[in-house]
């Protein structure tokens, strides 16, 4: 038969043993969560890049939306130039397509009389 001092030896023994696999739970819960914490702070980082990033985009592309608005704008003064060149160009050729008319009928005149 066991005695008192055998069970109370035995329930010391799974005390010690519950204790110590109870401390090694709590110590890799411990080194979990701080491997958590680690990764947590390591994604709030990339997150925070992620997001600079993405303003530098949104940033850019404003940039680039502006340039290709002048760029448009300055396509469109070209070609009213152009445009009111050709015009004038063309009134010249008139002008001077009159006076060569005019210049023909005079001479034709002339040598008539």
């Amino acid at each position: 038969m066991s005695t008192y001092s055998d069970i109370t030896d035995l329930a010391n023994a799974d005390f010690t043993i519950m204790t110590n696999k109870t401390k090694t739970i709590i110590d890799n819960n411990d080194a979990a969560t701080t491997e958590i914490n680690t990764k947590n702070k390591t994604l709030l980082q990339k997150q925070q890049i992620q997001d600079s990033q993405m303003k530098e985009i949104e940033n850019k592309e404003k940039l680039l939306l502006t340039r290709a608005r002048m760029l448009q704008i300055s396509q469109d003064r070209n070609s009213y130039k152009t445009k009111v060149i050709y015009t004038l160009l063309a009134i010249l050729i008139v002008i001077f397509i009159i006076n060569l008319f005019i210049w023909s009928l005079k001479k034709s005149n002339g040598n008539v009389k």
